[in-house]
């Protein structure tokens, strides 16, 4: 009896821990987040409808799940999709609602109303030089005002931007004035973060307002890099924190030179000579100074299309000889050991 008493004990026990308590288990529900382009749509404009950052947010910071979307657009008309394009046919405000479901079998949903105007022939674009940069990084904020396809010189643009947190408002980046064929340029250097970038032209007398946004996403390199500048147009920069190793393309003028300034971090147990750089494959010279605060890492190069890496922690390449060098090494040290065995029997028994 006890014998069985103690058996049953033993698989009751064993059921407990293959099937663990759930009853202060919580499930998250996630509520989803969107954004949309242009801003202030007009009729007939391609709406777009965006969860893509939000998803990548949540993934992020939370349980990874995988996640369905419904969206209804507020006028009769629905899709399915994580990014989704629309168009209204008629003027008017718009409640959109998307609803995600999750792999966990919870899920939420939000709304956001859009004003959709009457057409105008009055339009203004908008374009980044990246829509991913990291800190430290200028980005290049361009586009164009155009009257029926035409573009309308000396017309002032407003770029402002604001980032995704609750009670966020939009700040000026700058004012701009559209040249001869109505183009627009500007230049800027963002924080950490996640924005939207704005272009608004103020109407006039004849045309309401217009305004169009994108997104843009700010990186960090982590407490490490403290700050990254070039005169060249990087592309592909990529920082791997855990082995601390930089990677980048770099382009500019031919005949002109290229730089690129880095300012690290002064943690005592780093070694500045340790830094190896890497140019198209081929190590070079690099210029590091020491300030009360950090290291100021200086690279110069002639201008063209280079892929540069960086290794904080020491040369991550290993200084080997080639392949078939080794392995022919191998055969030899291998094929006199050998015969020294040999020989060494033979004598022993002699």
């Amino acid at each position: 009896m006890k014998k069985t008493a103690l058996a049953l004990i033993m698989v009751f026990s064993l059921i407990s821990l293959a099937h663990p308590s759930t009853v202060n288990a919580q499930i998250v529900h996630a509520t989803p987040s969107f954004v949309y382009s242009p801003l202030t749509p007009r009729v007939g404009d391609v709406v777009s409808f965006d969860a893509l950052w939000w998803e990548q947010y949540w993934n992020e910071n939370h349980e990874p799940r995988t996640f369905t979307y419904s969206w209804n657009f507020g006028d009769g008309t629905f899709a399915t999709g994580v990014t989704v394009n629309h168009t209204y046919a008629e003027p008017g405000t718009y409640a959109v609602c998307v609803t995600v479901d999750d792999n966990l079998g919870t899920g939420g949903s939000s709304e956001m109303e859009i004003e959709v105007r009457e057409k105008t022939p009055v339009t203004v674009h908008i374009s980044l030089s990246s829509d991913s940069v990291y800190t430290g990084q200028e980005i290049t904020i361009s586009g164009n005002l155009t009257y029926n396809g035409i573009g309308v010189p000396n017309a002032w643009i407003v770029l402002s931007s604001k980032t995704y947190i609750e009670d966020a408002i939009w700040n000026e980046i700058a004012s701009v004035e559209t040249d001869n064929y109505g183009k627009y340029s500007t230049v800027w250097e963002p924080l950490r973060g996640s924005y939207q970038i704005k272009a608004t032209w103020m109407g006039n007398s004849t045309y309401p307002e217009t305004s169009v946004s994108v997104n843009l996403g700010v990186k960090s390199f982590g407490d490490f890099i403290t700050e990254f500048s070039s005169n060249s147009t990087i592309t592909g920069l990529n920082f791997n924190a855990s082995t601390r190793t930089l990677s980048f393309s770099a382009e500019g003028l031919s005949g002109t030179n290229g730089y690129v300034k880095i300012t690290l971090e002064k943690d005592p147990e780093f070694d500045p000579e340790g830094i190896s750089v890497f140019l198209d494959g081929k190590p070079i010279e690099y210029a590091i100074a020491s300030t009360s605060q950090s290291w100021m890492l200086d690279i110069i190069y002639s201008h063209s299309v280079h892929h540069v890496v960086v290794y904080f922690n020491g040369e991550a390449i290993p200084k080997s000889f080639p392949t078939t060098l080794i392995a022919a090494v191998s055969v030899a040290v291998f094929t006199l050991a050998a015969a020294g065995l040999v020989i060494y029997l033979k004598k022993h028994r002699r």
